[in-house]
């Protein structure tokens, strides 16, 4: 009777040690299902916020696509185009136009379908340079007539409304004037 005594006070004195355990297992099965939701809810976040980010450039890129059209316009157009007087939207590089403080509201111009004061463009004329390599003639002022090409910096900007934001520029050069 001794010996049967023993085992019921060994098994009684286990099983409170058991619950602890159970508990504790039970904690750290929580907090690694605590941190793999969060990681999860961030990643879904990061991906939101990358899908934003490709609208806004593949609006910037159509705002500037559109914005080149508009140039060959203007320049193929037989009446000439005076960017000083043009109005908001067209600057010369005399402006100093600073495309981060412009108000993209009232000096942007847009174009695209289904378009706001979110997708729009600027264009600057950068003036006429002489092509290097250019023959001299001489008693002129030392091109030859026709021996330049006119630049235009075009910079289409395009916000989301969850905070994205993308400015892209381009170079816009051709040989007729504006």
């Amino acid at each position: 009777m001794n010996t049967h005594i023993r085992i019921q006070a060994g098994l009684t004195s286990q099983r409170g040690v058991s619950l602890v355990i159970a508990l504790v297992m039970l904690l750290v099965l929580t907090l690694i299902g605590v941190s793999s939701m969060n990681t999860a809810i961030v990643e879904l976040k990061m991906a939101g916020s990358m899908q934003q980010q490709g609208v806004a450039l593949n609006r910037a890129d159509e705002a500037l696509r559109v914005a080149e059209q508009d140039m060959l316009a203007i320049v193929t157009d037989p009446i000439a185009f005076d960017f000083t007087v043009a109005g908001d939207g067209y600057y010369v590089t005399a402006d100093n136009i600073n495309v981060h403080d412009i108000d993209w509201a009232t000096e942007g111009l847009t174009s695209l379908p289904g378009a706001n004061a979110n997708d729009a463009y600027v264009a600057e004329y950068m003036g006429a340079k002489p092509i290097p390599g250019e023959s001299v003639k001489v008693g002129t002022d030392g091109r030859i007539i026709g021996g330049a090409v006119h630049s235009f910096r075009l910079t289409s900007r395009s916000a989301t409304g969850k905070g994205a934001l993308r400015l892209v520029q381009s170079l816009y050069v051709t040989t007729a004037p504006p």
